[in-house]
């Protein structure tokens, strides 16, 4: 499969999750800890959830051009369970075209064309290392470790940690020989994740800014910038929450409507190429 298809596949992905950027910068000094206690209180800092939705606005801009994509979503959650976002029609606010991830499955329903992908995961993680608990991880702000759903005491052996007076830096590399580096401050919050292939010719960074408050009135990082750098071009997606809800009930909806065509996941690729 061509590389620009590899990219497409990932930007999939990113639209899950995709103008403010950047880092929030911290005078305060980090305190002293052993590695284990930095995780441990990294891990507890995360929100506990076991729904969230969120009014979000998303943003795309290809390389470093002022052109924006910009549109208006709704993202649900359901923890270990699946993810959805779907992007609305300006004005009318009806649905235009939705996705659905699960720890086994993608699902894209295209509306306007009355279309639809369905993939296993399994066949999609032969183009790009990713998973479903790690993607869940980083539109919620939280430590993970690829392929598991929550980290536990005996995997803090895993990390190393770089620390110097203000940040606190957590790394680990997985069996796919990719490095993750998140990064933390005195607030024990994630302020960045970020995920370099062993050879270095693409990677992902997100950054976390602007926190505010859930409704459960836990802090939330309420833009996320994602950054995708390939040797051809760097694509950012930027998710801007109008508000994040926690534990009201959602309900993710996997139906597919009579009469839909049924496309590949090259179609969809193309589609996607042509909205950046």
């Amino acid at each position: 499969m061509k590389r620009n298809l590899k990219y497409g596949v990932i930007l999939v992905f990113l639209f899950a999750v995709s103008c403010k950027t950047g880092k929030e910068t911290s005078s305060i000094a980090l305190p002293a800890m052993t590695t284990e206690e930095r995780i441990s209180s990294i891990v507890q800092s995360g929100i506990q959830y076991n729904d969230l939705s969120s009014h979000l606005k998303l943003i795309i801009r290809k390389g470093k051009t002022n052109k924006e994509t910009a549109v208006d979503a709704q993202l649900r959650i359901v923890k270990n369970e699946a993810i959805q976002l779907s992007f609305r029609i300006p004005i009318i606010g009806s649905e235009a075209f939705r996705m659905v991830i699960t720890p086994d499955k993608l699902l894209i329903i295209d509306r306007l064309n009355k279309q639809y992908l369905s993939e296993t995961l399994q066949d999609i993680r032969e183009q790009i290392p990713f998973d479903y608990y790690s993607l869940e991880a980083l539109l919620t702000n939280q430590l993970f470790i690829a392929g598991k759903k929550e980290i536990i005491p005996a995997d803090y052996t895993l990390f190393k940690t770089n620390d110097d007076k203000f940040r606190a830096h957590m790394l680990y590399s997985d069996p796919q020989k990719i490095l993750y580096d998140f990064e933390s401050d005195y607030t024990h919050r994630i302020q960045s994740a970020r995920m370099v292939p062993e050879t270095g010719a693409s990677y992902l960074q997100c950054n976390y800014a602007d926190w505010g408050l859930a409704s459960n009135n836990r802090t939330f990082p309420m833009t996320l910038h994602l950054q995708l750098h390939t040797p051809e071009e760097m694509y950012h997606l930027i998710c801007s929450h109008k508000s994040v809800d926690i534990n009201t009930q959602s309900t993710i909806d996997c139906n597919i409507p009579n009469k839909y065509r049924q496309v590949s996941l090259e179609e969809v690729a193309r589609l996607i190429k042509k909205m950046v």
